[in-house]
């Protein structure tokens, strides 16, 4: 649950400052705390399940670890300097007093293996979350020293018990302090381009008819016209390449933003359209002639340049 007061950053968006969140991105809490932009996808189906299976998960948590557990009652939102959380429980315990619970459900076998590594440990994201939790700590500003993450698995549970990590609670609370900042001084980060932004970027920048963006003599239009051969080759081969053609379409889009036509080295051209429903549309064209083809890698960073 985000802070209704916009005042810190949640246990769950905190992830996008470090690059890990699949939700959100630094582009997007920007664009959320400076312009008051409804970032959140509705909820799907797993989220509407994980909600009605948390009393039960906690319900079990209590049983397994011998605990006493206090669901959070009414969503209660917590803060601490510029961060803040609304933990799914608290639990206590008689050694070490009170820490933060936080439950997952993990629905399928293959996310299990591949995002918590067959149960060796939870992803980066929730780990940052429940850290979160812990900074935050008691009604009265003490921070939990112990917290445990609850993963709901196919109907086994399993339990990660954490201690805390001073270094990432010094990091969390820098990077909380450079986000404020730029919000306060107007500084928009660039949109990173990938799949999760699209949606934003569709509804932020309609495409305007007969804007160009001319990028034929930028000093990184090379490279940015390799991006365009690069989304042009694996769209060819949409079977075996398509996702990796959505991540390009992504960082087009944020190239181009409401420009309709993006003009590049070598004769490369990118064209937009906007769609009555709001589906940004894009073409390109990539002469034959034109010496940026398909590269086995790039610059994860040209469109920091642009």
């Amino acid at each position: 649950m985000p802070d209704p007061t916009k005042a810190t950053i949640s246990a769950t968006q905190t992830a996008a400052l470090f690059g890990v969140s699949p939700y959100y991105t630094r582009w997007m809490l920007w664009q959320h705390f400076a312009n008051g932009v409804d970032i959140d996808s509705p909820a799907d189906e797993r989220m509407n399940w994980g909600k009605k299976l948390q009393p039960l998960v906690l319900e079990q948590c209590a049983e397994d670890l011998k605990l006493e557990v206090q669901p959070n009652a009414g969503d209660d939102y917590m803060r601490r300097g510029l961060l803040g959380c609304t933990r799914d429980a608290q639990i206590i315990c008689p050694d070490r007093g009170p820490g933060a619970l936080e439950t997952k459900c993990v629905f399928d076998y293959r996310t299990w293996m591949s995002d918590w590594q067959g149960g060796k440990a939870p992803p980066r994201q929730h780990e940052i979350q429940l850290q979160q939790q812990m900074l935050v700590g008691d009604p009265d500003g003490k921070p939990y020293t112990w917290g445990v993450i609850a993963a709901w698995v196919a109907g086994e549970q399993h339990y990660f018990e954490r201690a805390p990590l001073p270094d990432l609670w010094e990091k969390m609370t820098d990077e909380a302090d450079a986000f404020f900042l730029s919000v306060k001084e107007s500084k928009e980060p660039d949109p990173f381009g990938l799949p999760i932004e699209v949606p934003l970027l569709n509804r932020l920048f309609p495409t305007v008819v007969g804007n160009v963006l001319d990028l034929t003599d930028a000093i990184n239009g090379h490279s940015l016209a390799e991006l365009v051969a690069m989304f042009k080759f694996h769209k060819a081969e949409a079977t075996a390449h398509g996702n990796a053609a959505e991540k390009l379409r992504g960082q087009l889009i944020a190239l181009a933003k409401d420009n309709e036509e993006v003009l590049l080295p070598e004769g490369v051209k990118v064209k937009c359209s906007t769609s009555k429903t709001g589906v940004k549309r894009m073409s390109v064209y990539v002469p034959d002639f034109a010496d940026v083809g398909p590269r086995e890698t790039l610059n994860p960073d040209i469109m920091r340049a642009c």
